[in-house]
C-alpha cells in the first residue's frame, strides 16, 4: 500500500498531494488504472459526506482510491426524498442499475476493498449494484461502511453481498458525517489487520508439519485468506494425493511439468501433492523440501490428512 493512483481526476480523488484543479480537468480519463498497492477504497457519495470519509481511509491505509461517479451526475431535485424524485424511483426499482461513467481497468491486483456509500431508504444506492456487479470479485475481501444521519447499515450490505457471493464481505459499520479521522483509524484497524495477518502458512500431513517453499502468486494470498483448512486427501494415479478445497480460489493454470514434492492448485477448487512426476494443466502453490523416497513414503497410501494453519 505505498503509492496512490496517478490519474488527474480530482473527482476521482488522486493524489497525496491536493491541487487546485479546475472544473475543467475533471472527468478526463474513462479508464482508471490501478497503482502498485493491493487495497482499494471505492465509493460513492453525493453531499460529500462519504467522500470525507473515504478519504480518511485513503489517507490512512495509504490506498488506491476510486470515486464511483454516475454517467447521468445527481442533481439536488434528484435526492429530494419528499418527491417523486430519481433517488426514489431507483430505490423502489429491483432492476435499476445505473451507469458508471469510469471503470477500473484490472481490479484483480486488490486483495480488499472498502466500500463506502450513503443509505438511500434503509439501502445501499443502486449504483452500488452496479459497480459489485461490474468487476469478478471473487475471493476479494470487502469491508463496507456508509454514512447517514441516523440510519444503520442494516441490510443494505447483506444485501449487496448477494451480488458478489464469492467475495468475503466483513461486517460494515455505519458513521455519522462527522466521524473523524481517529474513529475511521481504528475501526480500519479492528478489521483489516486481521485480514492481513496471515503472513506464513504451515502445512501438516498427518499431523507431521513439513518445510514448505512457498510461491509468491495470487493463489496462495488466496489461499492464506481461507485458513484453517483440514482436507482429506486420496492417492490417485500412482502419483499424488489430491483433495478439495471446499470452495474456488484465485487460479493460473497453466501446462506444467510436476516434480516429487511440489504442491498445486487443480481447478481452483483442490489441492494436489505429488510424490511422483506428472504433467498437467496446474496452479503452482509451493515445494515440499523431502527427498522423493521421504515423499513415496509419507504419501504412497490410500488417504492422508492435510492441514493447512495460518500464523
Amino acid at each position: 500500500m505505498k503509492k496512490l493512483l496517478t490519474f488527474i481526476l480530482p473527482m476521482l480523488i488522486l493524489s497525496s498531494c491536493t491541487a487546485n484543479n479546475s472544473q475543467s480537468d475533471k472527468h478526463t480519463s474513462r479508464t482508471i488504472t490501478p497503482g502498485d498497492n493491493n487495497v482499494l477504497v471505492a465509493y460513492f457519495s453525493v453531499t460529500n459526506n462519504t467522500e470525507k470519509l473515504a478519504e480518511y481511509a485513503k489517507e490512512y491505509l495509504q490506498s488506491d482510491i476510486f470515486e464511483i461517479i454516475p454517467t447521468q451526475e445527481y442533481t439536488a431535485a434528484d435526492i429530494d426524498y419528499n418527491s417523486d424524485c430519481r433517488a426514489n424511483k431507483e430505490q423502489n426499482d429491483e432492476s435499476a442499475r445505473p451507469e458508471i461513467k469510469y471503470t477500473i481497468s484490472d481490479i484483480s491486483q486488490y486483495d480488499t476493498i472498502v466500500l463506502g456509500y450513503p443509505i438511500w431508504w434503509g439501502q445501499a444506492p443502486k449504483i452500488l449494484y452496479t459497480f459489485v456487479e461490474s468487476y469478478d470479485l471473487s475471493n476479494k475481501t470487502i469491508l463496507p461502511f456508509c454514512t447517514s444521519g441516523s440510519s444503520p447499515i442494516g441490510s443494505s450490505a447483506t444485501n449487496l453481498a448477494k451480488s458478489a457471493p464469492n467475495a468475503k464481505w466483513l461486517e460494515g459499520k455505519r458513521f455519522p458525517s462527522s466521524a473523524d479521522k481517529e474513529e475511521i483509524g481504528s475501526w480500519l484497524d479492528q478489521n483489516l489487520q486481521k485480514e492481513e495477518g496471515v503472513k506464513n502458512m504451515k502445512l501438516l500431513i498427518d499431523d507431521i508439519e513439513l518445510n514448505v517453499t512457498w510461491e509468491d502468486n495470487d493463489s496462495v494470498k488466496s489461499l492464506k485468506q481461507i485458513l484453517p483448512l483440514t482436507i482429506r486427501m486420496h492417492e490417485y494415479g500412482g502419483f499424488e494425493q489430491t483433495g478439495a478445497i471446499g470452495k474456488s480460489i484465485t487460479k493460473n493454470d497453466s501446462q506444467i511439468d510436476v516434480v516429487p514434492g511440489d504442491v498445486v492448485l487443480y481447478q481452483g477448487s483442490a489441492i494436489s501433492i505429488f510424490y511422483d512426476n506428472s504433467s498437467w494443466s496446474y496452479t503452482r502453490l509451493g515445494h515440499i523440501n523431502l527427498s522423493k523416497s521421504e515423499l513415496n513414503d509419507l504419501l504412497n497410501k490410500s488417504e492422508v490428512i492435510l492441514h493447512l494453519k495460518g500464523e
